[in-house]
């Protein structure tokens, strides 16, 4: 009769608390390494990231340095590996320095990947992201629609061995041949929005005959944008990106077009990538293929209508 009343009991307990929940350590975890966390593009890229992990019923974490540094990126992502962590995305600040430690995740089984940028020598699965060059080439073509007689260009590009913006740069010059416009030797600001506007400062005082501008990335377009506002240049500004500022940017006059990643998709379709590999297992690498997340081309003339199509609300 106790045995009785005792298995009674174990089945009441057991219906009033449920199944035991499944331990930690069982959840499933992803990250996402940008090349750092002060650039404004990665909040739309955690967007996707956090809407894809959602939806997945998954953990996923932005995990990356605050300003471009391939050095503390690559310990951040060395970090990740003591962790149990199911899937990588890294997007390199320079291509060839997470090449170890890509390697070392492959070695453990973890599915990696490269986003926004690529490092193509290295053991990671495929590349999600848009295809740069072609990107790079759009933009060149905008800058000669807008400047058909030609003149003096400056571009001003991130980190010098980022792969992703070199690729966007060889683009731009592609789309220049044959034409009147002399491109002046690229600049870079290392993401940095603050050493951009200095440089265009300087060189807008020491070449009055500037006529169009490039910017190869936010960083360097918007402050350029202001500069034009500031000194009532008449300079064709063409950026990269397609962030509420920018837009506005447009609206306002001051710039002409941006040809922009759908950083949304980016982050989204990383994660997306990155379960469909962990869920294939010994069959990953079989089923590893880029994924091209295209872009936009943003002028006055579809300006606005973009701007509703992701929910903002331009002044």
């Amino acid at each position: 009769m106790r045995g009785a009343l005792h298995a009674l009991l174990f089945i009441l307990l057991a219906l009033i608390t449920g199944p035991a929940p499944l331990a930690a350590e069982e959840e499933i975890f992803y990250a996402l390494c940008p090349k750092s966390l002060n650039n404004p593009f990665w909040d739309e890229v955690k967007i996707g990231m956090d809407r894809a992990a959602k939806e997945l019923g998954v953990k996923a974490e932005f995990v990356g340095p605050i300003e471009a540094d391939a050095a503390q990126q690559v310990q951040r992502i060395e970090a990740l590996l003591e962790r149990k962590v199911d899937g990588i995305g890294i997007s390199p600040n320079v291509p060839d320095s997470v090449i170890p430690v890509i390697a070392k995740a492959r070695a453990k089984g973890i599915p990696v990947i490269c986003f926004d940028a690529d490092s193509p020598n290295s053991e990671r699965l495929c590349y999600v992201g848009t295809f740069n060059e072609q990107a790079g080439y759009e933009a060149g073509m905008l800058l000669r629609k807008y400047l058909p007689e030609g003149g003096k260009v400056l571009a001003i590009s991130g980190g010098p061995a980022a792969l992703n913006l070199q690729q966007r740069v060889e683009g731009f010059k592609r789309a220049l041949k044959g034409s009147n416009i002399d491109l002046a030797p690229i600049l870079y600001c290392n993401d940095d929005m603050n050493r951009a506007t200095q440089q265009i400062e300087g060189f807008v005082a020491a070449n009055p005959d500037l006529k169009g501008f490039f910017g190869v990335g936010l960083w360097s377009a918007i402050p350029m944008a202001h500069i034009r506002r500031d000194k009532n240049l008449d300079i064709i500004v063409i950026g990269f990106d397609t962030l509420e500022v920018e837009l506005q940017l447009i609206k306002d006059g001051l710039m002409e077009g941006v040809v922009g990643q759908k950083a949304i998709d980016i982050g989204y379709q990383s994660i997306m990538t990155l379960d469909k590999l962990r869920k294939a297992g010994d069959k990953m690498e079989e089923i590893a293929d880029d994924v091209d997340t295209g872009s936009d081309t943003v002028t006055r003339e579809n300006v606005e209508e973009f701007a509703k199509s992701k929910g903002f609300e331009l002044k």
